[in-house]
């Protein structure tokens, strides 16, 4: 089976993510509630922008709700 070019790239980036986000997990001292709080407000901050993209292609820039 040939993998497409991104798989691997994707793959160690995922590997890096997951060693670094349990390095800062320890450094922090955060339970696993803790972390996943501060991953899902990033997911949110990020979805935000993606949402106002998708909802506004001409201007990214205005808030996903307003008219």
């Amino acid at each position: 089976m040939r993998l497409h070019a991104r798989t691997m790239p994707v793959q160690r980036a995922s590997n890096a993510i997951r060693a670094e986000l349990g390095r800062l997990q320890d450094e922090y001292d955060l339970t696993d509630v803790e972390m996943l709080r501060v991953l899902i407000e990033h997911q949110q901050s990020i979805t935000k922008y993606m949402l106002r993209a998708e909802r506004h292609p001409d201007d990214p820039d205005r808030k996903a709700d307003k008219k």
